[in-house]
């Protein structure tokens, strides 16, 4: 057995339009070195969604196997149009070093972008032309190669020889002139860099694609390689990723396409493409490989985290206004260098003058104690921290502008008094006595975490706003990936199960039940490993009525083990945003979201591992309401319309309410206000009765005791406090 490199494999990742594949990430990369493969290139389906989790588990092996590649790659669809009811070929690119992947992930971006529905499926074809464009202005970074018979050469040298075996010439001269314009644009375009790929197989459609594309290589002079296509480890999971396809798509034909898309060690690869070539030419074609895989490079996706910046305005640091005998680092931020320091200390002190606290050297102490942690933990991550509440604090005053009501802060944000100088929260924390060093302290050098509540109304204009000033990458919304969870598991591994005694699946309703039967704690399906095995540590035994269930199905078992936990689909975070500057291709590739709105590419986790800086920009049905409320009131003359921002000032700004009436109190307690934040479910209500709290503190414990749950039979935690409330007993 000799070693060779894999140029054509899938991830989970690849189910995010239709359910594909089977294989983890690293169970995959673990599989091919086991068979003893020199390396391996991850081409998911249009998606570079598992590039991050790749390419840091690459990093983490070259210490133990320094000469096995993990290349990052894109199988995608290149068509020389956009018309619905076309073929959407196949093809792969694989990005040779850091300069190839920024052009893989420009042209996902371009593919994504122009993504539309196409009988019945979403579609993400990549225009010939626009593959031309990206990869001409630098080429040498790619490689290429035709694919699986999906692709345009497998396709088309089908077409030709189907009208060949009629003898209709004329078809056939088409065909073979499609196939002659594919190759001289891929050469044209890669040159060295681009090979036809084989495959192994014993299906008659395979083999006539093998010799027919060994003779077009050879007539054009192209290095043959070959790929697996692999969608699943090991011929013992092929019914489970049969399983898995059948259980969205009903009947489809797998085997044909499917039977050998699995990872293969070279002796296998000898013995099926023996059925088209000589032992010789494999020996070319896996040394080809070795060609290919010496092309590639290994580079970092992984980035310090870099702070979005926004233009501000230019204090003059010769003349500033104010200086401070005993503030050291202020008076220095007010001469720096840096415009973001000079800009954030003069707005913060501007702030304090037009409260009247300028003069108050407790609040200038605690200025000064923020700007030190601020400037340490900036010099720590090597970027200005400062610019990080500066660009908060411009786009508060736009959301105000867009006629958004912003939230008052939540958590330990509002302990830094900069925070409330600036407009990004609404409470004084040395009134209310907040300490700062829970939102930022020099023993934990990372980026702060700011959460803005937003009226829901009022984001789509917001993110226009923001696209319009940074342009059409520059707000992005982050990317989530749901996975088949544990009943998800059993319901779907239902649907595909296929057997002679049930060859449409398993009936609905017995689905269900057998669902049913998966336990649940705190809100959280066990996982069917402790449905199955138990779990000691944490009281678990096996559930026996769910294993006889299961076990009336030969097979089922291990089909629900082997989906559990896989990515199927996409999703967008709830308040994650990312801002990006002139090249948003630096560090992202971007998707769309089923509902079409722009996403990243990465998880929350994994953009950031890459260098972007994620801000939580929330929506809350209570500022939408509050917004009508005042325009009601001012439609009827009760106040004076005044604009947004002031009106709320006025009105209702935390540091304006007298929280001492008991007015507020009592209706909070009877349940009949309109809509209170994190109150107006039928949880929080509940609460809120029970505890009756009658200030700030108590309804902040009363806000963490509905997140609470006891065991059964035991006080639950909301009636113990309400007890010791009561009786103090």
């Amino acid at each position: 057995m000799r070693g060779y490199f894999n140029c054509h494999n899938h991830t989970e990742y690849s189910n995010l339009r239709l359910l594909d594949c089977i294989n983890k990430p690293k169970a995959l990369i673990n599989k091919a070195i086991e068979l003893g493969l020199t390396g391996i290139a991850i081409t998911d389906h249009e998606c570079l969604s598992a590039h991050m989790e790749v390419n840091q588990y690459a990093k983490e092996l070259r210490e133990k196997n320094p000469d096995f590649t993990i290349a990052l790659g894109n199988e995608i669809y290149l068509t020389d149009t956009r018309d619905r009811g076309q073929r959407y070929y196949h093809f792969i690119l694989i990005a040779k070093d850091a300069i190839g992947h920024r052009q893989l992930r420009e042209l996902s971006t371009i593919a994504w972008k122009n993504s539309y529905v196409d009988r019945k499926m979403e579609r993400v074809p990549l225009l010939k032309s626009e593959l031309k464009e990206i990869v001409s202005k630098n080429k040498g970074h790619l490689i290429a190669t035709t694919a699986c018979i999906g692709g345009e050469l497998g396709t088309e040298i089908l077409k030709a020889e189907e009208a060949e075996a009629v003898k209709d010439q004329d078809t056939a001269y088409q065909h073979l002139q499609k196939i002659y314009d594919l190759i001289t644009f891929c050469v044209d375009l890669f040159g060295d860099d681009f090979y036809i790929e084989c495959a192994p197989s014993t299906k008659d459609d395979q083999i006539r694609v093998n010799k027919r594309s060994k003779r077009i290589a050879e007539a054009f002079n192209l290095k043959m390689v070959v790929g697996t296509d692999s969608h699943y480890l090991t011929k013992a999971e092929r019914q489970v990723h049969k399983a898995y396809l059948n259980s969205k798509e009903g009947e489809r034909e797998v085997d044909d396409f499917y039977e050998f898309s699995r990872l293969m060690d070279s002796d296998e690869i000898f013995e099926l493409l023996g059925l088209a070539f000589d032992k010789d030419y494999i020996e070319n074609i896996l040394n080809n490989t070795l060609d290919l895989q010496n092309k590639i490079t290994f580079y970092s996706l992984e980035r310090k985290q870099m702070i979005p910046k926004v233009e501000v305005t230019n204090y003059p640091a010769s003349n500033a206004r104010w200086r401070f005998s005993n503030h050291s680092l202020l008076n220095k931020l007010l001469t720096s260098d840096n415009i973001q320091e000079r800009y954030w200390v003069n707005e913060c002190l501007k702030s304090l003058e037009e409260k009247g606290l300028l003069l108050n050297d407790e609040y200038l102490t605690r200025l000064e104690t923020e700007a030190d942690v601020i400037k340490d933990i900036g010099e720590k991550l090597d970027d200005c921290l400062f610019a990080y509440f500066n660009t908060f604090k411009h786009y508060i005053d736009l959301f105000w502008e867009c006629g958004s009501i912003v939230g008052p802060g939540r958590g330990s944000a509002t302990g830094f008094l900069s925070n409330y100088l600036l407009g990004i929260t609404q409470l004084d924390p040395i009134r209310w006595n907040l300490p700062y060093w829970r939102f930022l302290n020099k023993e934990r050098a990372e980026l702060p975490d700011i959460d803005i509540d937003l009226a829901p109304s009022k984001r789509p204009a917001i993110f226009k706003a923001i696209r319009k000033e940074r342009g059409e990458f520059g707000l992005v919304q982050v990317a989530t990936f749901g996975t088949e969870g544990t009943k998800s598991a059993v319901l779907t591994a239902c649907r595909g199960y296929r057997s002679e005694d049930y060859p449409d699946g398993i009936d609905i309703d017995e689905a269900q039940y057998m669902s049913s039967l998966i336990p649940q704690e705190r809100g959280f399906l066990w996982p069917i490993k402790d449905v199955i095995n138990g779990n000691p540590e944490k009281d678990r035994k096996p559930i026996t009525a769910f294993i006889n269930e299961v076990n009336m199905y030969p097979g089922l078992l291990d089909i629900i083990i082997n989906i559990e936990g896989l990515v199927n689909k996409r999703g967008i975070h709830a308040s994650g945003v990312i801002l990006y500057g002139d090249d948003p291709f630096d560090t992202a590739s971007f998707m769309k979201a089923p509902n079409g709105e722009l996403i990243t590419c990465y998880d929350l986790h994994k953009a950031e591992a890459a260098g972007d800086t994620k801000y939580d920009f929330l929506v809350t049905e209570v500022s939408d309401k509050i917004i009508k409320c005042f325009e009601l009131l001012a439609k009827d003359k009760v106040i004076e319309d005044m604009g947004l921002r002031d009106t709320y000032n006025k009105y209702i700004h935390p540091e304006i309410i007298d929280t001492t009436q008991q007015d507020i109190w009592d209706h909070l307690a009877a349940g009949d206000i309109l809509d209170v934040f994190q109150f107006n479910s039928g949880v929080g209500l509940a609460i809120a009765k029970k505890l009756k709290p009658q200030n700030p503190l108590e309804m902040t414990a009363a806000n963490a005791m509905m997140r609470l749950m006891s065991e059964k039979g035991v006080e639950s935690q909301q009636d113990r406090y309400a007890r010791i409330k009561d009786t103090g007993i």
